[in-house]
């Protein structure tokens, strides 16, 4: 089969995905997506478990010569804010677990990106290799003819059969790697079947990367630094609950005696109990949590520093990305192709020898593959940015922040 017409058979095998449908899946299949979602249930409970009464307890007592029975009931009262304190701590870490899930996703709509630009890239690739076996075949077309013609040696047809060979070789490695490009595409999509996959469409990035004074602006409400906010904001949240562990819990008890003959009915009797905090001020728990609320800091402000670099990082690798594509789609490319098509004119017309004309089509094939590079490497840098920014820059995405 020609290189052309299996690259043509193996898309045609392919399940199509475009751009914003694979970000899309990733955004909400993805397996870091889920797991922050359990995280985000687990966390829910706590709330209930953080504001759950403890139960009360019940004591029968029987005597043979006091009251014949005696019931004593004991209900731990969080009287002094413990209970308030730790639910506040479980809902800060709801809240850190919620903007979680949207770090995951952000993360998440990054790997969907890349993975479908890399197959998009291996598809460009393999189509223009493809193309370029295409030529091959008409150059030693021309070879033979004029070689039977006797106006010009065996050594092109020779030449030009060894190019050919190499051309379609390279188409061949380069359909080889749609699939493994699709195979890491897919569990980004929540795919575990093994299936063929085809980056459908182009790109969906705009030509220019968004200013960057407006990126910047946006990246102080990026989902990794809301969340590291939040994850400050609970441990604050559990070192007052610590603190306020240290308070006793009063422990209300009333006892009922009946039966007693030494008395002439039935005896109740109230009163209370508390922990002394003698032994134990709670100051290794104490500790602890100030420890976590110095980590829980240190780690926003890492994460500030490092989200604020890569933007601008990307920012710039975006610039040069553009420019180069533009100036290869605008003004190498259409120059390479003209100058083969003058080559190839020349050799037909006995002027120019093969070498020339192999020279002109490499130059040709070379500008093809650089330009898909080059439009994929613009695509990376821009889901970088997209990355760092936090936010949609396609316009694409429902589910963009």
């Amino acid at each position: 089969m020609p290189p052309l017409a299996a690259f043509l058979f193996l898309q045609a095998q392919a399940l199509p995905v475009s751009f914003a449908d694979a970000r899309a899946r990733a955004a909400e299949r993805a397996g870091g997506v889920i797991v922050s979602r359990t995280r985000f249930e687990v966390a829910r409970a706590e709330v209930e478990v953080a504001g759950a009464l403890a139960n009360p307890t019940l004591t029968v007592l029987a005597a043979r010569q006091t009251a014949q029975i005696g019931i004593g009931l004991s209900v731990p009262l969080p009287l002094f804010g413990q209970r308030g304190t730790a639910i506040r701590a479980a809902r800060a870490d709801l809240e850190a677990a919620r903007l979680e899930v949207e770090v995951a996703r952000n993360e998440a709509r990054w790997n969907g990106a890349s993975a479908w630009i890399d197959l998009w890239e291996a598809q460009e690739r393999a189509r223009v290799l493809a193309l370029a076996a295409q030529d091959t075949e008409r150059l030693l077309a021309i070879a033979q003819q004029r070689f039977d013609a006797g106006s010009a040696p065996r050594l092109d047809v020779v030449r030009a059969t060894a190019d050919r060979a190499r051309a379609a070789a390279e188409a061949g490695s380069a359909r080889a790697a749609i699939a493994a490009a699709g195979a890491r595409l897919a569990p980004w999509l929540g795919e575990d079947r093994d299936l063929a996959w085809e980056a459908s469409g182009r790109i969906g990035y705009p030509p220019a990367p968004p200013p960057l004074g407006q990126l910047l602006t946006d990246a102080t409400d990026h989902p990794l630094l809301l969340r590291d906010r939040a994850e400050s904001a609970a441990a604050e949240a559990h070192l007052r609950a610590e603190e306020r562990q240290r308070w006793p819990v009063i422990n209300g008890q009333v006892t009922v005696n009946q039966g007693d003959p030494t008395l002439p009915g039935t005896d109740v009797i109230g009163g209370g109990s508390l922990d002394l905090p003698v032994l134990n001020l709670r100051g290794g728990a104490i500790a602890r949590a100030r420890a976590q609320r110095a980590l829980a800091e240190a780690s926003a402000v890492a994460d500030a520093r490092k989200l604020f670099a890569d933007l601008r990082d990307a920012f710039r690798r975006s610039e040069g990305a553009a420019e180069r594509t533009h100036a290869l789609a605008t003004q190498v490319l259409p120059a390479m192709e003209e100058a083969r098509r003058m080559t190839e004119e020349g050799y037909r017309a006995g002027r120019l020898d093969l070498l020339r004309l192999l020279d002109a089509q490499r130059a040709v094939l070379d500008s093809r593959l650089a330009l898909a590079e080059a439009e994929a490497g613009y695509g990376r840098a821009l889901a970088d940015l997209e990355r760092a920014a936090g936010r949609d820059l396609s316009g694409q995405d429902a589910h963009a922040r």
